[in-house]
């Protein structure tokens, strides 16, 4: 029998972390695992290493809130793409950034490429089907970097809006 793909969801809060999990458990394609902040998430993660830690990961997305004790989003994003980095065999882990901050700069954040991009970013509170429509997106149809293309293309063309408007009050 087929192993169902691991979902980490590391949510501080923990009556919404537990119901996020009991969702995507629900539809029986995945087996979610729940994480209360970030370094019990790279603990799970540590504890699903394949092939010496060399190899992918067997938890194959993880849902991160942003705002959370003793290791927030930011930080724990960037130690998972460190992390990754030094073994030339492994991918990123696709993230869903799910948050109830809607403001620009985390948003932009999110794609930064230094943080390795994330795949998705949900604002709480959220629809069920929106998240499961981007995890069946992410974990079964492997669309991942097609996801981040899109984020970063709607930033740009966003910028070039901004651009487009701000040349036109300048012209007499």
């Amino acid at each position: 029998m087929k192993k169902k793909p691991l979902i980490l969801v590391v949510e501080d809060d923990q009556l919404q972390s537990d119901l996020v999990v009991e969702v995507i458990n629900e539809t029986g394609r995945y087996q979610a695992i729940a994480a209360y902040d970030g370094e019990q998430a790279l603990q799970i993660l540590k504890d699903h290493q394949r092939g010496f830690n060399f190899l992918s990961n067997r938890i194959e997305c993880i849902l991160l809130d942003w705002q959370m004790p003793k290791m927030n989003g930011e930080v724990f994003l960037k130690t998972l793409r460190t992390e990754e980095g030094a073994s030339p065999f492994k991918r990123h882990i696709p993230v869903i950034i799910f948050t109830a901050y809607s403001d620009k700069e985390r948003q932009s954040l999110a794609r930064d490429p230094t943080l390795g991009l994330a795949s998705g970013y949900i604002l709480k509170p959220f629809e069920e089907e929106e998240l499961l429509g981007l995890l069946e997106r992410i974990v079964i149809h492997k669309e991942a970097e097609i996801l981040r293309e899109i984020l970063i293309e709607r930033d740009q063309r966003w910028a070039r809006e901004l651009d487009r408007i701000s040349m036109k009050r300048e012209k007499p």
